[in-house]
């Protein structure tokens, strides 16, 4: 099942009006096809043609004992049929081009692209019938029509030969030219294809205008955290090689070496724009601990500042998840659901700095250590029922939607960096944000590094990075569903002594807006 590629020939070949023009639903294609090379003929036929389809295969391979068996399966649902609309005769009749190409022919063509597939019949044959084999629903036919087009795709997982997934989404012109032969072997002519042309189009997903600051859909993720070193008192704080004896008590974790303990705040959006100008949140905040029967050493909490948490490295994977349908109910689920990674990047501080510190909690704001710990939030009741919600020694994702259900304000579950829970506002110079009454300040990593997802790369303040594969808007159409999912991991630093967090959660890539 090879996607098509593009063939072209001084015997026939196909050009757009516009080169290399991306098209959206709903446009007219328009173009030329073009004949150089010598040909007479007293009747000649030249046709073109647009189809569009959604092909999937599958290759796994099963063990019966003695050998591997190779299994192949395929899957295809042709989204725009064969009618009249999308086939037309450019010429007929007879045709003559010199040898010397001084008078090349060429026919005009146009097709518009409709809305959505017009082929019901079509694609629930493709289906064979069975909503099972099918994401969009197919019954009743009818409703085909309403589903959108989806744009041009593709993707390989694995091996091809052994357990792989290869799937795409492909809208081609194909333009073919007839002449009139006659055979020896009969008295009547007939029609005899002597050249074919291809051209392959790309189809656009539909531009989504610039997202407004409360859909970014931020996301919440708390986990508590600890250090322990005598670098938390001051006297100890610039020693560069701690004695035996201090490195022997912290090994044993005595209770006669200092801990700090806090939790670790992250923002993180639930969707991202490909494409656009505003940089993503990632906001981060260090919440102390310092109540009663937080586990803060006493040394700790009479310390007349906190101490200075500190983000020295952040790697970011973005996994893509394609999950197909073959309508062959034998076929294994583990065959047809693979996962991809399509940005791996890391950034790290420069060597010799402490880090992008964290802004430090003024316990000056609150009314003792209490008020520090619980980050604002009002009374014992609200603090204990978000602690159940929203800590733990795991973490855990919660997004606005959650939080609310949940009983937690939008305050606190839109995000450390604005009452609105907004996506792309943040300091002025990319400092640390201060959020709404009762939210800790944080500091927005996604803004000061400038990070910016696009199809083709990651850019960000120190340059662009390349994405092992395209970066597709998340879709789903017959026998395709693409979704995404965003893993971070971050190294933060207090008093010399570095701990990791990390969370991976799903994210949806909209389209941009272009």
């Amino acid at each position: 099942m090879p996607q098509a590629v593009t063939e072209a020939s001084p015997d026939l070949a196909i050009a757009l009006d516009v080169p290399n023009r991306e098209f959206n639903p709903g446009e007219p294609i328009t173009g030329r096809v073009y004949r150089h090379s010598h040909v007479v003929s007293p009747e000649a036929l030249v046709s073109i043609k647009l189809y569009g389809r959604t092909k999937v295969r599958v290759d796994y391979t099963t063990n019966s004992g003695n050998s591997n068996h190779h299994h192949t399966v395929r899957s295809r649902f042709e989204l725009l049929g064969s009618g009249p609309a999308f086939y037309n005769t450019l010429f007929r009749g007879p045709i003559h081009i010199p040898p010397d190409g001084s008078k090349p022919e060429s026919w005009p063509f146009s097709f518009s692209l409709p809305f959505g597939p017009v082929n019901p019949q079509g694609i629930c044959e493709g289906a064979h019938n069975k909503q099972k084999h099918s994401f969009l629903p197919i019954d009743p036919p009818d409703q085909i029509t309403s589903h959108p087009l989806p744009f041009t795709f593709y993707t390989q997982i694995g091996s091809r030969y052994y357990n792989g997934i290869e799937a795409y989404v492909e809208y081609v012109l194909e333009a073919e030219f007839f002449e009139q032969h006659t055979s020896r072997f009969s008295s009547s002519p007939s029609a005899k294809k002597t050249a074919t042309a291809v051209l392959p189009i790309t189809l656009r997903p539909p531009p989504i205008p610039p997202l407004h600051p409360d859909e970014w859909r931020l996301g919440r993720f708390v986990k508590r955290e600890g250090v322990r070193t005598q670098r938390l008192i001051p006297e100890f704080a610039d020693s560069e090689e701690l004695s035996f004896k201090q490195k022997t008590l912290k090994l044993f974790h005595s209770s006669k070496v200092p801990k700090y303990s806090f939790d670790v705040l992250v923002i993180t959006p639930g969707v991202i724009q490909l494409g656009s100008v505003d940089p993503v949140p990632f906001r981060v905040a260090a919440v102390p601990r310092l109540g009663p029967a937080d586990e803060t050493s006493d040394e700790v909490k009479e310390l007349e500042r906190t101490p200075t948490v500190s983000v020295v490295s952040l790697r970011m994977v973005v996994k893509a998840r394609t999950e197909v349908k073959v309508g062959n109910s034998r076929i294994w689920d583990r065959y047809t659901d693979k996962t991809d990674k399509v940005v791996e990047w890391s950034w790290m501080w420069k060597e010799g700095e402490e880090g992008m510190a964290l802004p430090v909690w003024d316990r000056r704001l609150g009314s003792g250590a209490g008020a520090g710990a619980d980050a604002g939030l009002e009374g014992e009741e609200k603090k204990e029922k978000k602690e159940k919600m929203a800590l733990g020694e795991k973490g855990q994702f919660m997004d606005e939607k959650a939080a609310l259900k949940e009983g937690m304000s939008p305050a606190a579950a839109g995000g450390a960096g604005g009452g609105d829970g907004g996506g792309s506002s943040s300091s002025g110079g990319g400092g640390p944000a201060s959020g709404p009454t009762g939210e800790p300040p944080a500091r927005d990593i996604g803004a000061e590094l400038g990070l910016r997802f696009n199809p083709t790369e990651l850019a960000y303040n120190g340059g662009p990075a390349k994405l092992r594969a395209l970066l597709y808007p998340d879709f789903m159409t017959y026998n395709i569903r693409r979704t995404h999912e965003l893993k971070w991991e971050m190294v933060l630093a207090v008093a010399k002594e570095t701990v990791k967090v990390s969370n991976e959660q799903v994210v949806r890539f909209v389209a941009p807006w272009t």
